[in-house]
């Protein structure tokens, strides 16, 4: 195996420290749209919530007769 130079071995660390720093850029986004995509969850169900304690079908409140 070869010995790698200073310089080699300097520029094998830069371009892992270049691997590991788009990776966590990468994860970032993706805790992001995560969270975005939860938010947006949570507002449907608590809509889906008021709507059931309503208790109608979206018809107001006519008589059938």
């Amino acid at each position: 195996m070869a010995q790698l130079t200073t310089r080699e071995h300097l520029g094998k660390h830069d371009r892992e420290i270049a691997a590991i720093r788009k990776l966590v850029l990468t994860g970032t986004k993706m805790l992001n749209a995560l969270a975005a995509s939860q938010r947006e969850t949570d507002r449907q169900l608590q809509v889906l919530i008021r709507s059931l304690q309503r208790g109608n079908n979206g018809h107001g409140k006519r008589s059938l007769v």
